[in-house]
């Protein structure tokens, strides 16, 4: 295919979008060279390298520093709804695992003790966990749920599959009801880098919520840390007179 009309970049874009929607590039798939491109449509190297920076802005492609450029995987959505990661995933059609980073139970600060409306003394079960979407590292998450409702719960076996939201509702009777949730943009340190797989200083989605039973009961207080490569945060806003 060769493009001939005036606005050369956004008519590469489109092109490249296309192929991508179209299953010609798959998620995963590296793309033809910057050169190959310009050769296969006959436009400049300039009108790629700029189609190219218009679809990594979009996160629909990657640009890996030294290897190539490659077609993102599918964005998870947030926001639409109180999912747990597990449920999420499914729903793309993908097998959701996690690795137990760790668990134990201790003396919760003063913002966790808020959250969750703990009396003087009491203390709360912590669980971290790296999360992964077929076998990808996705989210970090931590979570911290109050020992008096759910006793034991760090207790094994905690498998590759097991759900934190179906244990609580399924072992202890608290299903998640609805949550208030804080998010911004950050950027990953060394640490955080290394367990999710990207560069340090990658950005990244950091979500602090507060889930609440249907009696209101709040039940968990979580910081949850996302690639912003592969989740995309979206809410519905209501005009209220």
């Amino acid at each position: 295919m060769k493009i001939s009309r005036t606005n050369v970049s956004d008519e590469v874009s489109a092109w490249l979008m296309s192929a991508i929607q179209e299953g010609r590039f798959k998620p995963g798939d590296k793309l033809p060279s910057v050169e190959q491109l310009a050769d296969e449509l006959g436009v400049g190297r300039s009108s790629v390298r700029e189609g190219l920076r218009r679809l990594q802005a979009l996160g629909m492609i990657t640009l890996r520093q030294g290897s190539g450029t490659y077609v993102s995987s599918q964005k998870v959505l947030l926001g639409s709804s109180l999912t747990s990661f597990s449920e999420a995933v499914r729903q793309r059609g993908m097998r959701p695992s996690s690795v137990v980073l760790q668990r134990e139970i201790i003396e919760p600060d003063a913002v966790v003790r808020a959250d969750l409306r703990l009396q003087p003394g009491e203390k709360v079960n912590l669980l971290k966990r790296l999360r992964l979407a077929d076998g990808e590292p996705l989210v970090i998450e931590l979570s911290y749920l109050p020992l008096r409702l759910f006793p034991d719960i760090l207790d094994g076996p905690w498998t590759l599959e097991t759900s934190l939201y179906e244990l609580m509702t399924q072992r202890y009777g608290y299903r998640p009801a609805y949550a208030r949730q804080t998010v911004s943009a950050a950027l990953l340190d060394e640490d955080q880098a290394q367990l999710l797989q990207v560069e340090a200083g990658s950005p990244c989605l950091v979500m602090v919520s507060i889930a609440y039973a249907e009696d209101d009961t709040p039940i968990e207080s979580s910081l949850d840390v996302y690639r912003a490569d592969r989740y995309q945060y979206s809410v519905t806003l209501v005009r209220r007179e």
